[in-house]
């Protein structure tokens, strides 16, 4: 990374961050005028999703950041006035306190991360060609933020996007689970906005048990 990492919350989901990117590609310049939480249908990304399945969720980790000391900052939008003159309105006025024009000064948490790690199952390949159209990480990436300097994939000999070491290594749904030391009501697969993918899970970092094989 060569800029800290601006977050909306704890951490990053690497098969959020795949999904993104394959909706990206799949809707071509329209991507940009989408809404902003647009319904995803199973058709589109999520079954080209280059990951193995466990269940009904993907075999990708959390993010960890290497330092992981947060902070915050503060993000300022105004508005500019030197181009007023190029807005279509009938308004005689600008309302600055509202609307797409508003002005705020929003604090959000960031980690001024060297690396981040994640890990996977799945196609290194194709997973390496989408990570390789990804511009940034995390919010705010428009003003500097979460710039990455490179990235690269590594075999490892053990599968670590579940568990490792007992522990979870993202969000998983407790009915899946014998026991955990630690439960929270988490989104557990993309779109991870959608009110209706939370359920209660064992969090990241919790010591965890499953109740079958890990691979699907």
């Amino acid at each position: 990374m060569t800029t800290p990492i601006v977050l909306a919350h704890p951490w990053l989901h690497l098969d959020g961050i795949l999904a993104h990117l394959i909706n990206r590609e799949l809707s071509g310049p329209d991507y940009y005028v989408l809404p902003s939480k647009q319904p995803i249908e199973p058709a589109s990304p999520i079954r080209r999703m280059p990951l193995k399945n466990y269940k009904d969720f993907f075999h990708a980790s959390i993010s960890f950041f290497e330092p992981d000391q947060a902070s915050t900052t503060t993000i300022y939008k105004r508005f500019y006035e030197q181009e007023a003159h190029t807005i279509e309105t009938k308004k005689a006025k600008i309302d600055l306190g509202r609307g797409p024009f508003r002005s705020y000064m929003m604090r959000l948490p960031y980690v001024p991360a060297r690396t981040v790690t994640f890990h996977a199952l799945g196609d290194p390949r194709e997973i390496g060609r989408l990570l390789s159209h990804l511009a940034g990480l995390g919010k705010k990436v428009v003003l500097g933020f979460g710039a990455i300097k490179s990235f690269q994939i590594e075999q490892e000999d053990e599968d670590h996007s579940l568990i490792m070491d007992g522990r979870a290594m993202r969000p998983i749904p407790m009915r899946y689970c014998r026991r955990a030391s630690e439960q929270m009501m988490l989104a557990y697969r993309p779109p991870y906005w959608d009110k209706r993918l939370v359920a209660a899970c064992a969090s990241p970092g919790a010591e965890v048990e499953l109740r079958g094989p890990t691979v699907a």
